[in-house]
């Protein structure tokens, strides 16, 4: 019993460090000084209203929402398919071919914006939305790639060869049988993908171009140039809200506990 007690202790100590941080930021940005401090002195939500006179922060955060919403569509196209013909069939040099669809996710992140630039500049898209684009893709893929093939190894194939027994089309089996079992592994691979691609801020300072910068870049670039101060914890503290609010969506969507186990519980098959 105490053994449980200082495990189930030692958890909630992981779950503070880890959340402490936001709170920290969600409890400044309520200060009445301009610049950050905790414990906040008093409470106001100025700067909260402030933020709507801020077009700089306005603009940056519909130019994120862009990019995620195309990042995240180019990463599921690309995802789906390679999910389908890596996780469904055996072939020679499966595996590492797999391992090269999922390396941008261990490799840092630094090293692979270097590697983009030198690419984009050398091709002739070095700044604009279509290079932020692609280079987002880069990163958000593997995670479509993970979910999405954990999610068809546990699909139940017998289900579409009875479809393509009755003479339904490769095509039709597809759309109405092969995608709909596979819903649970493309919301969670879209949500990550769309998460990874809005947070991102290495990535975006590289190749953003100038007035057209995402909101992370845009917190880093007036977080190194002026400091933190207040206005910046408030804009942070509404990103927690927004995707909080994701979060809720998941929840109302498939069940966060299904996410998580598409995005990070493959089965055996997978494997």
């Amino acid at each position: 019993m105490i053994g449980r007690a200082l495990f189930h202790g030692f958890i909630g100590l992981i779950y503070l460090f880890i959340t402490l941080p936001i709170l920290v930021v969600l409890v400044a940005s309520v200060s009445t000084t301009p610049y950050l401090v905790f414990p906040p002195k008093g409470f106001t939500l100025r700067w909260f209203s402030d933020i709507t006179s801020l077009g700089d922060f306005i603009t940056a955060f519909e130019y994120s929402f862009e990019v995620a919403v195309l990042a995240t569509a180019l990463s599921m196209l690309l995802g789906t398919w390679i999910a389908l013909v890596i996780g469904r069939n055996q072939f020679p040099g499966r595996s590492l071919l797999m391992s090269f669809f999922l390396s941008p996710i261990i490799l840092p992140e630094l090293a692979v914006a270097v590697g983009l630039l030198q690419y984009f500049s050398q091709s002739g898209l070095i700044h604009g939305l279509l290079a932020v684009v692609l280079a987002h893709s880069v990163i958000c893929t593997p995670y479509a790639v993970r979910t999405i093939t954990a999610a068809t190894a546990r699909a139940d194939r017998s289900i579409e060869d009875c479809a393509a027994s009755l003479g339904a089309a490769p095509w039709r089996v597809l759309r109405d049988v092969t995608l709909p079992l596979l819903k649970p592994g493309l919301l969670s691979g879209a949500i990550m993908a769309f998460v990874i691609s809005f947070d991102n801020v290495t990535i975006s300072l590289f190749l953003s171009a100038p007035g057209r910068i995402t909101l992370p870049a845009l917190l880093f670039n007036q977080a190194a140039e002026t400091g933190l101060n207040t206005t910046i914890a408030a804009v942070s503290a509404l990103l927690v809200i927004f995707m909080m609010g994701l979060m809720l969506l998941v929840e109302r969507a498939i069940g966060l506990e299904k996410f998580f186990q598409s995005a990070v519980a493959p089965s055996k098959r997978a494997a």
